[in-house]
């Protein structure tokens, strides 16, 4: 029933009431006034159910957002790394021909240095044992002199880029915004070595395969209880459930675990358990933090 069709009810009734129309028994007007209540709780449960959709709604709606901001941090996240791979190679590209012109500088300077033979005057026999003796003695020497060469120089090496984060809620999240799988998002970042936390979203995009350590922390209070999921991709990891009894507790966990280059790593609200406001202030952070351990 239309809010409408309840107005034209209550003209009526008031009509009848206050009209000097004539009924034939009390019972129409007792009549009225059922038909009249039934209406009123068949529009408090259509308001009932209009809340309850707009609630699902902005739920919805969250999701979405929070989706796009992922895939955008994915998009970011594999541009760098595109742009990284270039720099890379280019700076490889750059130290081959360096190399290669550096031997042809060291092929050109010993062949200068090789002794002109005039080939025009004759030689008597002790000349030519003593040519040879000596041709021999300087490419003795020369193979001497490269071997040490490359037994002194060592292959460079590039030192790993380090990857590590650390990251704090700066709000309490309401009672009523903590939803089933709900992802918790860590707006305030400490660290970011090597770019892998996106502060928008909440997720970490694991930029190289490895092992890897991550840690999180909560803080409940005034009898509130909750359960937080570790999350690689769509799979759990990790699982810590904290339950107060008219205190202030804050709960850790910590895993160990290998991730793959590219995967999403983040923190959620379990279906299992969200009881009340997750706290989040000069008490106490809530934390997200993780390094690559090799």
């Amino acid at each position: 029933m239309t809010l409408f069709g309840l107005l034209s009810v209550w003209v009526l009734v008031f009509g009848i009431v206050h009209s000097e129309m004539p009924l034939e028994s009390d019972v129409d007007v007792k009549n009225l006034l059922q038909r009249l209540v039934v209406l009123e709780e068949s529009l408090e449960v259509e308001r009932q159910r209009n809340d309850e959709l707009e609630k699902t709604v902005n739920i919805l709606t969250r999701n979405l957002e929070q989706t796009k901001r992922t895939f955008e941090d994915k998009c970011e996240a594999l541009e760098k790394q595109l742009q990284n791979h270039r720099e890379e190679r280019t700076k490889i590209s750059a130290k081959n021909v360096a190399e290669k012109t550096q031997r042809r500088r060291t092929y050109k300077n010993n062949w200068q240095r090789k002794p002109v033979v005039d080939w025009w005057t004759p030689l008597d026999s002790s000349s030519k044992s003593k040519n040879r003796d000596s041709d021999a003695l300087s490419i003795q020497r020369r193979d001497s002199t490269n071997l040490k060469k490359r037994l002194l120089v060592q292959p460079s090496q590039v030192p790993p880029t380090p990857v590590a984060f650390y990251a704090q809620r700066s709000t309490n999240i309401p009672e009523n915004e903590v939803t089933a799988n709900l992802v918790i998002v860590f707006d305030v970042v400490k660290t970011n070595a090597g770019n892998g936390y996106h502060p928008s979203t909440g997720v970490f995009i694991v930029p190289e395969s490895g092992i890897y350590v991550f840690s999180w922390s909560f803080r409940n209070s005034d009898n509130h209880s909750h359960s937080f999921q570790l999350m690689v991709n769509n799979n759990e990891e990790g699982l810590i459930y904290s339950r107060t009894a008219g205190s202030s507790i804050s709960t850790t966990g910590v895993a160990v675990l290998h991730a793959n280059k590219g995967d999403d790593v983040y923190i959620r609200v379990s279906s299992l358990r969200h009881t009340g406001t997750i706290y989040s202030d000069v008490l106490g952070r809530c934390v997200f933090t993780g390094w690559k351990l090799a």
